[in-house]
């Protein structure tokens, strides 16, 4: 017996979605319709879709993302809890420094030092030709970036000259959920290297730098946060702020002990006359 489809209004109330969320999962190629009516343009759904659109709905409440959500029916269902479980661990993650975050800006409005840093020290930089790749990245993929293009510019650098000095990367603008830098990633070199590719080749200018050196826990978000409003503030009361603020990886970042140093937080300045 052929079982009748149902119009949008019962398969609504049938699976707890909105026919306006049916109308958007349709438009994205999440949920389709089992039938549209090509005069009126009509949409009927099969009645075994329900069990889909209410796990859809319940994937909403859990904050996954649609893309994330087309990619979950499109898996086996056996691999589906690991693609869960792999959510959960984002969603921690994301708890977990928004949780920091707020303690730490609680700790700004108050007046407190929110971590005990080192004082701040002082050096001078001299010109540098480096290799660069320039990114437009949001705060979720940011490490991931960073890596990636740091990989890309070592392969490049070393495949033609040598690496002379500590790479580093300058933040030209906010890194967030809704900013996305840029950033660019900067490999001192030394040697014929040419441009190619999505790398650059440019002078970072001469300056001098207030700098921290920080610790594998003080780089975290949001921690890291203090590196720059000390960095930033010494800047200011010393001279005049001429370069965009950048952390330097001129250690071993997987070597490094607890309590050893794994990067510096640097802020360029012109020293006032």
């Amino acid at each position: 017996m052929t079982i009748p489809l149902m119009t949008i209004g019962a398969f609504a109330q049938a699976s707890g979605l909105s026919a306006k969320a049916l109308r958007l999962y349709d438009d994205l190629n999440l949920l389709r319709p089992a039938q549209v009516d090509e005069g009126s343009g009509y949409r009927r759904y099969d009645p075994a879709q329900v069990a889909d659109a209410r796990l859809i709905g319940l994937l909403r409440r859990a904050d996954l993302p649609l893309s994330d959500i087309r990619s979950l029916l499109d898996t086996p269902a056996s691999e589906r809890p690991g693609a869960l479980r792999a959510h959960l661990a984002r969603l921690d993650r994301l708890h977990r420094e928004r949780r920091d975050l707020t303690l730490y800006l609680l700790s700004r409005l108050q007046g407190e030092t929110p971590m005990t840093l080192p004082p701040v020290q002082t050096r001078v930089q001299p010109d540098q030709p480096v290799a660069t790749l320039t990114l437009h990245v949001f705060v979720a993929d940011l490490p991931a970036a960073i890596k990636g293009g740091m990989q890309t510019l070592m392969d490049h650098v070393t495949s033609q000259g040598t690496v002379a000095g500590a790479p580093f990367v300058i933040f030209h603008g906010e890194v967030n959920a809704d900013s996305d830098g840029p950033i660019e990633i900067c490999v001192p070199y030394a040697g014929a290297v040419t441009p190619g590719g999505d790398v650059a080749l440019r002078v970072e200018p001469a300056r001098h730098e207030a700098f921290l050196a920080l610790t594998r826990e003080q780089f975290e978000f949001p921690q890291i946060l203090a590196a720059y409003d000390a960095t930033c503030a010494h800047a200011t009361a010393h001279g005049t702020s001429v370069l965009r603020p950048r952390e330097v990886y001129g250690y071993d970042w997987d070597g490094a002990a607890p309590g050893e140093p794994v990067g510096d937080v640097a802020w360029p300045y012109q020293p006032a006359p």
